[in-house]
């Protein structure tokens, strides 16, 4: 694992490119991965490579290009534990064993079930809070959807039962706007997009509606942010979405991986506190559905041919895989609709890592 202090170069402005072989990859696999991507993953609309910080690979499909804005779906989790961590270093949170329902007192004051009363923010960020799974239709036309997750009844001890629970990270959406003053999206452009180049100079805002013809995958659940212009679905309230509804560029995505690759460091500065990075991405719990690995702080975790992996991941095969034994970022952006014409789609995404892009580095 290289020392983040050591790199010559960081793609703040954007990658530098290099040629596969340059990067020890062997262009004969990937030759025969693009056939298998063409052939049997229609769905697949961007894949993007980077070894040793250069962007060794970018391909895209279906007339999606590196500037297309991309709903990266559940991906959207794993940038709301990095806000987490940042507010962990700043004195906003005090510690990952705050209990939830302190910055939310109104409704503190009538919850008597003690399950409830126990559940931290270790909890949220590792999806083990014993809540019941059931939530209500058209849940996001309520207005005030964070009291609604909060009102649900509790049916585990906390910390005990793994539940892939999207509508908790809203939760934890709302605590961070609570303990900021600002929206997740607000707070992540202030402490870290304008830092990494993601967003670059505020001129994605309002790509929704100034660029409706462009090709994007925009996320249909919850509202824009008609006021600020953020690329980052919110509540009726104002709160940004936080198990989905984050949109990005490929390359954009290829960055949020790069910096976790560096252990939070950019250029210098410690973004995200080393220590949080690598509790987030070791295993605190065997996880579960819907992607059947282990999980960390909103962070999925496996192996690949011997080698420790974390990810995030999105619906249909929106991902970002981070291998820091091989220095190798792999980003992924998919289809919605195809993922749901074709339950191959998924798995076929996720399997390039191992079948393909590793193999090419033997």
């Amino acid at each position: 694992m290289i020392d983040p202090a050591r790199r010559t170069y960081w793609p703040t402005q954007d990658w530098r490119l290099a040629s596969p072989q340059e990067k020890g990859l062997q262009p004969e696999l990937l030759a025969k991965m693009q056939v298998h991507i063409t052939d049997d993953i229609p769905g697949l609309h961007g894949l993007l490579i980077v070894r040793d910080g250069y962007l060794v690979f970018e391909e895209y499909y279906q007339g999606f290009h590196r500037k297309s804005y991309n709903s990266v779906s559940s991906v959207t989790k794993s940038y709301i534990s990095a806000l987490v961590g940042i507010a962990l270093a700043q004195g906003k949170l005090q510690s990952l064993d705050q209990k939830i329902l302190n910055f939310f007192p109104a409704y503190a004051a009538r919850v008597t079930d003690s399950r409830k009363q126990a559940i931290t923010l270790r909890h949220m960020l590792s999806l083990q809070t014993g809540f019941a799974h059931e939530m209500p239709d058209k849940f996001w036309l309520n207005p005030s959807p964070v009291q609604l997750t909060l009102e649900r009844p509790m049916i585990e001890q906390p910390g005990e039962v793994f539940y892939y629970d999207s509508n908790g990270v809203d939760i934890l959406s709302a605590i961070l706007t609570r303990v900021t003053g600002m929206s997740a999206a607000a707070y992540a452009d202030a402490t870290l997009f304008k830092t990494i180049g993601v967003w670059h100079d505020g001129a994605p805002r309002f790509t929704w509606r100034n660029d409706p013809q462009g090709v994007h995958l925009w996320h249909g659940d919850a509202y824009w942010d008609e006021k600020h212009g953020y690329l980052w679905k919110v509540d009726p309230e104002g709160n940004s979405a936080g198990g989905f509804g984050a949109h990005f560029t490929a390359r954009e995505m290829a960055k949020f991986g790069y910096l976790y690759l560096n252990r939070g460091f950019w250029d210098g500065e410690q973004l995200i506190p080393a220590d949080y990075v690598a509790e987030s991405t070791r295993q605190h719990s065997n996880g579960g559905a819907p992607v059947g690995d282990a999980y960390g702080y909103l962070w999925w975790l496996t192996q690949y041919k011997g080698h420790n992996v974390f990810f995030a991941s999105g619906y249909g095969g929106k991902t970002i895989c981070v291998i820091p034994s091989l220095d190798l970022v792999v980003v992924t952006i998919s289809s919605t609709d195809q993922e749901g014409k074709n339950a191959e789609q998924w798995p076929r995404i996720k399997a390039l890592v191992p079948d393909y892009i590793i193999p090419a580095l033997a």
